[in-house]
């Protein structure tokens, strides 16, 4: 994965973990998320403001999954992230 702009969690987002997972509001669009324990760990990356490359890089070492994949995986997740509004670049 090529080194990228970072993500920012969107300003307007209110955010909390709870029970190991990540619990996301959008005020705007009056939405709630609930990520799971894969997608918390990425979400706490992201409040650090890691570059997707370390995001990345965290997701090969700590997990069963190859590179090709975790890149795959981590891109659908952050855009997904992205048309909801929750994070900027």
């Amino acid at each position: 994965m090529s080194e990228q702009p970072i993500p920012k969690i969107a300003p307007e987002i209110i955010w909390r973990f709870l029970d190991e997972n990540a619990v996301i509001v959008s005020p705007k669009g009056g939405k709630v998320r609930v990520l799971n324990g894969i997608g918390t760990i990425i979400w706490k990356l992201l409040a650090q403001e890691v570059s997707t490359t370390a995001i990345h890089e965290h997701l090969v070492a700590h997990f069963d999954v190859s590179p090709e994949q975790a890149s795959q995986d981590l891109r659908c997740f952050l855009d997904d992230l992205t048309e909801r509004g929750m994070l900027v670049w």
